[in-house]
């Protein structure tokens, strides 16, 4: 596991993963493309008691 942020951009890079928070989100590895509609979407689960989310991508 490594840590890091999940950056969702709509229209331009989709979901990304960075290591370090950027001013404008540039670089890191990109995830999932948007859709035409500027969606992203990730399939995960969720624990709402320990905030914790897994995402499969």
């Amino acid at each position: 596991m490594e840590q890091g942020y999940l950056v969702a951009e709509s229209m331009l890079s989709g979901a990304k993963w960075m290591q370090e928070k950027t001013r404008l989100a540039i670089g890191g590895e990109r995830l999932q493309p948007p859709d035409s509609w500027g969606n992203v979407y990730l399939a995960g689960l969720r624990c709402s008691t320990c905030r914790l989310l897994t995402l499969r991508y």
